[in-house]
């Protein structure tokens, strides 16, 4: 009954629509929240929209933006909305509900049973790590990447360069989905796809490199380069990507993580290998998952929540297609004790959840970083500059030119994070001001080197009083 090929129609069940009225009422209550990350994407587009160029310091042509895409999808809406941080939300819970929807498109491709083809969807739903990464480009990598997975199983291969092409847009690591599906094609003897199905999909990504080096002068995105310095300088620790995975991995139904219900889940997940017609998916998409872990583990990169989305929603898929080969043996004809269970699980799931969810989540993650950008908006020169390690909600919040310290959004900073040189870039970007830690972190040694290294010194402001930070002006002449 497993062992053959199923193509199904996809329609829209009501487990799939209960997922998505889940994912739209937490987005309702969680949509102020801000992450710093996001709040580059916000001031970029508020550039562009007010005519002062799609950069994040104006006058400064320095690519700050991995996701290509998630950024011009975010332009229309965010002048429709007049709010920049509006218009990204909104895509970003578009995208979730997206990726809900190819993700159960998928499943529908390799089982016959519509409600659990939907259940990766209800897991997702009830999961915090969607949540924690609204704003961010996470749910639109995950969609395009399920929408390859679809056009992969279903032998559409001009759709599906089309889609891991924009994959790659959503995120450049999506480009692991070549090798992942060619290694695919190879162990089960698949046809290999005609030549002609690369050039166009070829062309965006050619085109979006153009773009780069005609407006940035620069092929790739400083915001990528800087990530890659920073795993190279290994200030970050060893091997802190993968740690962070073995934590993440935990947050599962519950905000605060239960290794007793992921225990469960990673059982139910294992019988998923017993679903012979998911054969070809299980393969491909976790040969993806490996050489997706390998690239940010081998690189040392810095850990972010939104790395970690897609291992969540492929794994929920493994957990429906688990759940479907145990129902089918053991609970066949028993449709009213499947409702009861699930009933009791979704239950149970929100019950869990979303307290947590919402009071933890539903409120701005950066109070602190709010304020403060607020202070130097009312407390400095309009064309002041301000040195800080984390950019994105004291940047949008003061309005003031920003001298990034890590090399994200300011030029040829990341050589020197590269090499573990924190205070070099001062000679190339003196700051009116620098913020600091209180202690202070590494990142932040200049206050303390500037004066016998490089001359100048750093004064403290007065009157700027945040528990945990000091702001120091700077003198060139010392």
């Amino acid at each position: 009954m497993l062992n053959h090929r199923i193509l199904h129609p996809v329609r829209f069940p009501p487990i799939l629509l209960l997922a998505g009225l889940i994912v739209v009422v937490n987005a309702f209550y969680l949509w102020g929240h801000e992450l710093d990350d996001a709040l580059i994407y916000a001031r970029f587009l508020q550039n562009l929209l007010e005519g002062k160029g799609y950069v994040y310091n104006p006058g400064e042509y320095v690519n700050g933006l991995t996701s290509p895409l998630f950024g011009y999808l975010s332009i229309l809406p965010s002048w429709m909305l007049g709010d920049v941080r509006d218009g990204v939300m909104l895509v970003s819970v578009l995208a979730t509900l997206t990726s809900l929807i190819a993700f159960s498109a998928v499943l529908r491709l390799l089982i016959p049973s519509i409600p659990l083809a939907a259940f990766s969807a209800v897991l997702s739903a009830m999961a915090s790590i969607t949540y924690i990464n609204l704003g961010m480009e996470a749910s639109l990598f995950t969609t395009w990447v399920a929408v390859s997975f679809y056009c992969y199983l279903r032998d559409k291969p001009h759709l599906l360069g089309f889609a891991i092409a924009f994959s790659i847009l959503a995120r450049p690591e999506g480009v692991l989905l070549v090798p992942a599906m060619a290694i695919d094609t190879l162990i089960s003897q698949r046809r290999w796809p005609p030549m002609s199905c690369y050039w166009l999909p070829g062309g965006l990504i050619i085109a979006q490199f153009l773009f780069n080096v005609f407006y940035y002068d620069a092929l790739l995105p400083s915001s990528g380069l800087a990530k890659l310095s920073q795993g190279e300088s290994g200030f970050w620790g060893d091997n802190n990507f993968l740690l962070t995975l073995v934590k993440l991995f935990r947050f599962g139904i519950t905000h605060a993580g239960s290794w007793s219900v992921m225990a469960v889940l990673i059982a139910v997940s294992l019988f998923s290998l017993k679903v012979t017609s998911a054969h070809s998916y299980l393969r491909v998409s976790f040969l993806f998952l490996v050489m997706y872990t390998a690239f940010f583990a081998l690189l040392n990169l810095p850990a972010q929540a939104w790395y970690y989305a897609v291992y969540y929603s492929i794994f929920w898929t493994y957990v429906a297609l688990g759940l479907y080969w145990l129902a089918d043996r053991y609970l066949t004809g028993r449709n009213l004790i499947k409702r009861i269970t699930f009933t009791v699980f979704v239950i149970s799931g929100l019950w869990l959840q979303e307290p947590r969810l919402l009071s933890e989540l539903g409120k701005p993650a950066r109070e602190d970083y709010k304020e403060i950008g607020l202070w130097l908006a009312e407390n400095t020169e309009q064309d002041a500059s301000i040195a800080v390690v984390e950019i994105g909600t004291i940047g949008w919040y003061s309005e003031r030119r920003i001298i990034d310290i890590l090399g994200l959004v300011t030029d040829e900073v990341a050589d020197f994070v590269a090499e573990g040189d924190f205070v070099s870039w001062l000679l190339l970007y003196p700051p009116d001001f620098m913020m600091v830690h209180d202690p202070v972190w590494h990142f932040e040694s200049v206050l303390e080197q500037s004066p016998s290294v490089l001359g100048g010194s750093f004064n403290e402001v007065p009157g700027f009083h945040f528990p945990g930070f000091r702001l120091y002006a700077f003198n060139p002449q010392g």
